[in-house]
């Protein structure tokens, strides 16, 4: 499989998340990449995903870094 589908692949399930109202509460950096759990508001219900991709990480980090901003 290509770089860009694994990303895409990812990206998909992330948003996916996100959609059905699922929050990242974690993110941790390890050498096979970023294991990031999403949890879903109102319910103790938890999602988690190891990013491989180095383009999923940063997408990651954009969705974090929005999300701040919109706080504001």
């Amino acid at each position: 499989m290509s770089s860009y589908q694994e990303f895409l692949q990812e990206k998909q399930l992330v948003d996916a998340w996100m959609k059905n109202n699922y929050k990242i509460t974690s993110v941790v950096g390890t050498l096979d990449g970023d294991m990031v759990e999403l949890e879903k508001e109102g319910v103790a219900e938890k999602q988690s995903i190891l990013l491989e991709n180095a383009d999923s990480r940063k997408y990651i980090t954009t969705l974090l870094i929005k999300h701040q901003l919109q706080e504001q």
